[in-house]
């Protein structure tokens, strides 16, 4: 049996799908959104071109531009600044709206502070006015825990020229001050600190130099940079607890490559570090003739790490005439304090013309350097 009125509706509905279907200059599938920024790299506080590349838009086309930090506009192609790093990057989404169609696109942006700071002189710049400065071992800790964000502000705050952080990663590939490879000296945790996400390590309280718990969280390598920036210099220790690979992009991102060195013992990390980056500031492990030998004829090496074995007025001497800078440490991870011996350890630091102290009582041996 046939049913006339049945078809005749049919027909109708069709007829009022096609007459309804949106029209944004040709078919709404043939739009397609796309946008990209200049310069490919951005700087906080200078101005980057958002041009749009779409195809299938009419001259009707009404543009929606979230840039991911609380800033719109409505333009094609606007031009945009970002003030600040935010938590790394941000999102720009850009929403058409276009004769009932509507069409989104988005990209991450990764902010980058320059690596020229106003007003701040660079780590070499510093060493080579040829006073001997002050490193304080894992922060000024007296205090505050090691490579805490508190300990970091302590040694800014008494004047301490540089700062020494020990730096290790998450489970989730964030990076964290931790000097141990495992957590239970330093919190109220146990365990390796990769086999915890950054929110886990997060629920742990650090232990002071006395073993005693304290409400302050383990800090990021993201919060060491912010607060350091422009205040502080940092001694990066990666030897042998993390990959330099994942270290370098952040600590350029935070445009301290000038401001910090990195600290390894592996002859293979150095030559990585020198041949990724010239900013990059490497700093090797010598003991010895032998391992002063292995690295003489590397270039673009400026700062060295002597111990009591290679600190003598051979060794010495040969690295001044490569232009080395030379890093010492003194009252480290040691039941002496400078009071023991009348300050001898520095004042041998100062008689063979040493550049850098790293010291656990970073406070005393300033004072002491100064007067």
């Amino acid at each position: 049996m046939q049913y006339p009125h049945i078809q005749f509706y049919s027909l109708l509905l069709i007829v009022a799908l096609v007459c309804c279907t949106p029209d944004n200059g040709a078919d709404e599938s043939n739009l397609e959104l796309e946008f990209h920024y200049e310069p490919e790299t951005v700087y906080v506080g200078e101005e980057i071109s958002f041009i749009t590349e779409s195809e299938g838009l009419s001259e009707d086309a009404e543009y929606s531009w979230d840039f991911g930090d609380g800033s719109t506009s409505t333009l094609k192609n606007p031009v945009h600044t970002y003030t600040d790093i935010g938590d790394g990057e941000f999102t720009a989404l850009l929403t058409v709206s276009d004769k009932g169609a509507i069409r989104n696109f988005s990209k991450k942006i990764i902010p980058n502070y320059s690596n020229e700071i106003t007003g701040r002189e660079t780590l070499i710049q510093k060493l080579e006015e040829d006073e001997i400065l002050t490193c304080a071992h894992r922060g000024y800790h007296e205090n505050n825990p090691e490579n805490s964000l508190a300990a970091i502000n302590d040694a800014i705050e008494e004047g301490i020229e540089i700062v020494e952080i020990d730096i290790r990663q998450s489970k989730d590939g964030h990076l964290v001050l931790v000097h141990d490879e495992t957590l239970d000296r330093t919190t109220n945790g146990t365990g390796l600190v990769n086999n915890f996400t950054l929110a886990e390590l997060l629920e742990f309280n650090l232990k002071n130099s006395n073993g005693i718990l304290t409400n302050q969280k383990i800090t990021t390598l993201k919060e060491a940079l912010a607060e350091g920036r422009g205040r502080v210099y940092y001694d990066l220790d990666i030897s042998k607890k993390v990959n330099f690979e994942a270290v370098y992009p952040l600590v350029k991102q935070y445009g301290m490559l000038k401001q910090v060195f990195f600290y390894s013992s592996e002859l293979d990390v150095i030559r990585k570090m020198l041949n990724k980056d010239s900013d990059v500031l490497a700093m090797p492990a010598i003991d010895g003739t032998e391992r002063f030998e292995d690295y003489q004829d590397l270039n673009n090496i400026k700062i060295v790490h002597y111990d009591q074995d290679s600190f003598n007025i051979n060794l010495v001497e040969r690295a001044k005439d490569k232009g080395w800078f030379i890093l010492m440490n003194a009252y480290v991870n040691s039941d002496m304090h400078p009071t023991d011996d009348n300050y001898a350890k520095i004042d041998n630091i100062i008689g063979l013309k040493g550049n850098i102290v790293q010291t656990d009582v970073p406070v005393l041996v300033k004072n002491y350097i100064n007067n």
